[in-house]
């Protein structure tokens, strides 16, 4: 019983309660850099862990590809297992199994180049799963937890991008995986994932449907969304994967409608509304007729104006079973969680964002995040005393934190980051915004388009916005407050009130700190203020983005006398914007720039 247990749940192809007869769907413009020689009174780029420790491939090229065959072989038998096992028990119910996307179309992989292949192989217990995922970022795949959760990503994993067969294309290695922290094998419930991989790509991602994105969830009586995934080939035996890459338009379907059409057929209560969704029309019993998801379709994305509605979770047994629909994880009730893992960088490549500390004489140094605590300091470089401030933003959305600073001789803005053509750090100067402004902030994605944004105060309490282009440089100002905010500091990194869009602090001259919940609008970029603090009088604030590895935003500060304070975040939009301070030690005014 014990070994059953363990195969059941490591298994993405899971199979619902036997008499529910419910599966899971698894199976299977560049600038030119600025080098640091050429930028005069510029440091060495970069920072220690940067440098000396940057994700290197686990295996070869070769081997990251006969791995993703392995996947395929194992989880082709694997289904034929399943559909032999499903129609053996209730061959009425769930009619032949599909052979791909029922339905669909062949596609290429240049009218989804964000469309990826996930495979998993343990050479040791000659284990094999396949799914499909979304690039969500040039480093991060969004796919289903039963595809992730219990399994060894790191060593085991590979995920190809760039090709709409099962061979060519680029393989990378993972090197952290995420899956939801209340995902249950057995419901389904919370099926979401998030894997980072070793390389970024350079395939175009998708952006994630944001909490109020109803209307793309408006059922319909038309085709509305679009379902991609590599699904079966073989028939009746269920054995095989597509050979390539297939998709299916489907309508979307009202909850209340998905909930009594599953619980008729699987005889249970599986469809949770709120976190799932259904799309497509009722399946006939056979592959004739119906339009569905199948096995080796599992965390693959349903698509929606541009943006993933749904990630491939469940079904019914044989994918054909009268008046089923397949079923999908709802991605918007889940943009809060899983964002925040999209958009974690840091300088050690464990999740958690980490300090830089400057001295008076232009030392640099680094303390990493250990969650509530911080690690002894690790000298970075000599050369930093012509920084008149500096911050930590992943501009390129790579997983190298950029470092921005503007230099006090000549008032410009420079940025060190990763050239990963010349497999080194550099830098480049940021020619499209001014060096002159009173306080600069990049909080994340204010506009909408996943790319990490830059805000800016003027003397004048003006507020301008400059939308990120994602390579280190920016769109034209906007203004976005008129002359209001003088005098006030800016500062934040990520989503602070759980909603999944990037929020702004603001701390207004006398020591009021306001929220600005981020809106992704580019003219109105936030919604009405909320008062998160009184008091507020510290001589300096650093927002990196979650601290603490639990995937909420955090901010430390520095008081007068030297000690340094983590605020840690707790997704609340209200006074309660933090949770209790913890202390991260003191001495820290020895040094005269922190971020």
């Amino acid at each position: 019983m014990i070994r059953a247990l363990r195969d059941r749940w490591r298994r993405p192809a899971v199979a619902l309660p036997a008499a529910a007869l419910a599966l899971t769907l698894s199976g299977v413009g560049a600038l030119a850099a600025q080098s640091a020689a050429a930028a005069d009174g510029l440091p060495t780029p970069g920072v220690t862990h940067q440098r000396t420790d940057a994700p290197k491939p686990a295996a070869s090229s070769q081997e990251l590809h006969q791995r993703l065959i392995n996947a395929a072989r194992k989880q082709a038998a694997v289904n034929k297992e399943q559909a032999q096992t499903a129609a053996a028990k209730a061959p009425a119910a769930t009619g032949k199994p599909s052979s791909f996307i029922i339905g669909g179309t062949e596609t290429t992989i240049a009218s989804a180049p964000w469309m990826v292949q996930l495979g998993y192989y343990d050479p040791a217990t000659d284990e094999g799963y396949f799914c499909g995922g979304t690039l969500v970022a040039p480093n991060k795949v969004l796919t289903a937890a039963h595809c992730v959760a219990g399994l060894d990503w790191v060593d085991n994993g590979v995920v190809r991008a760039g090709s709409g067969d099962l061979d060519g294309g680029t393989a990378v290695s993972v090197i952290r995986q995420w899956s939801h922290p209340h995902f249950n094998h057995d419901t389904l419930q919370n099926d979401i994932a998030v894997l980072t991989l070793g390389a970024p790509l350079e395939q175009q991602w998708m952006r994630l449907a944001a909490s109020n994105d109803s209307a793309l969830y408006k059922p319909s009586t038309t085709a509305n969304a679009t379902v991609y995934g590599w699904g079966l080939t073989s028939g009746a035996d269920g054995a095989d994967l597509s050979a390539t890459l297939r998709k299916v338009s489907l309508p979307m379907v009202a909850d209340a409608t998905c909930n009594s059409a599953m619980k008729s057929v699987i005889g249970a209560d599986y469809f949770a509304e709120g976190s799932m969704i259904c799309a497509g029309t009722p399946a006939t019993g056979t592959d004739e007729g119906t339009k569905s998801t199948c096995n080796g379709d599992s965390g693959g994305p349903l698509v929606v104006g541009g943006k993933i509605v749904g990630v491939v979770s469940w079904g019914v047994a044989g994918c054909t079973g009268k008046g089923a629909y397949p079923v999908f994880t709802k991605v918007s009730s889940y943009t809060w969680a899983a964002q925040p893992r999209i958009d974690d960088t840091d300088l050690n490549y464990d999740g958690r964002a980490d300090l830089l500390e400057r001295t008076p004489s232009g030392g640099l140094f680094e303390q990493d995040s250990k969650g509530t605590s911080l690690a002894s300091r690790v000298f970075g470089s000599h050369g930093w005393q012509d920084a008149s401030w500096a911050l930590q933003a992943d501009l390129d959305r790579d997983y190298f934190q950029d470092l921005i600073i503007r230099e006090k001789s000549d008032g410009k803005l420079y940025r060190s980051y990763y050239d990963h053509a010349a497999q080194q750090f550099t830098w480049m100067q940021i020619s499209s915004v001014w060096g002159g402004y009173k306080s600069y902030a990049v909080p994340g994605d204010m506009t909408g388009d996943g790319r990490p944004d830059l805000v800016a105060v003027d003397t004048d309490g003006s507020v301008y916005l400059y939308p990120g282009k994602g390579n280190g440089q920016f769109y034209g100002r906007v203004k976005v407050v008129d002359r209001a905010w003088k005098g006030v500091q800016i500062f934040g990194r990520g989503d602070l009130s759980g909603d999944g869009k990037a929020d702004l602090l603001a701390r207004s001259t006398d020591g009021t700190l306001w929220l600005y919940r981020g809106t992704q609008q580019e003219h109105t970029p936030w919604s009405t203020r909320i008062k998160a603090r009184t008091g507020w009088n510290f001589t300096s604030y650093v927002a990196n983005g979650d601290v603490t590895g639990d995937g909420i935003a955090d901010v430390i500060t520095r008081d007068s006398g030297g000690k340094l304070w983590l605020y840690p975040g707790t997704d609340k939009a209200s006074a309660d914007l933090f949770g209790s301070r913890i202390s991260l030690g003191s001495g820290f005014n020895q040094y005269n720039l922190l971020f």
